[in-house]
């Protein structure tokens, strides 16, 4: 018979609990009560360490962006820093390669007069020897034309001893 006794008992509550309006009073009571000791709760535990939580979170993101521009500002500086100190260096290069090159041409240049000046001796000297190997070769031509002439002479002329040549 219990079967009976629950359907009778399922006949008696006719409305589910929180909609049955003889309980509203109670019910709104014991919500406002919760919701206070939830509000003091919150209020005084929980929200202070969330409100914690986040001016740190917030401190540090700004500090880290502060970090951040000054590194980058001293990075920027230093790359400044950089570009002036290879634009020396490429003009301190420029400067030395230049007065390399200007030393080294005036090097070579007095190497080049000293070899002008020692080939113009030498050929000042060869002129001299050819001259002088001229002025004997000539004076050789003369003794050796005349010697040639007086051959030439004698081998046309009769003999001095012999008279007129003979004709045939």
């Amino acid at each position: 018979m219990e079967p009976t006794t629950t359907a009778a008992a399922a006949e008696g509550a006719t409305t589910f609990p929180p909609f049955d309006p003889s309980l509203f009073a109670s019910q709104l009571i014991w919500f406002a009560l919760t919701f206070i000791a939830l509000y003091i709760i919150m209020s005084r535990v929980a929200l202070p360490r969330v409100q914690n939580v986040v001016e740190r979170r917030e401190a540090t993101v700004k500090g880290d962006l502060e970090a951040a521009a000054i590194n980058g500002n001293s990075a920027e500086a230093e790359r400044a820093s950089a570009e002036q100190a290879i634009a020396k260096a490429r003009a301190d290069a420029r400067t030395t390669v230049e007065a390399m090159r200007a030393k080294v041409q005036a090097e070579l240049g007095a190497e080049q007069e000293k070899a002008e000046a020692a080939i113009a001796k030498k050929i000042g000297e060869a002129e001299a020897k050819i001259a002088d190997t001229r002025r004997e070769g000539l004076a050789q031509v003369e003794g050796m034309a005349g010697d040639l002439a007086k051959a030439i002479v004698a081998k046309l002329t009769p003999n001095a001893g012999g008279g007129e040549r003979k004709r045939a």
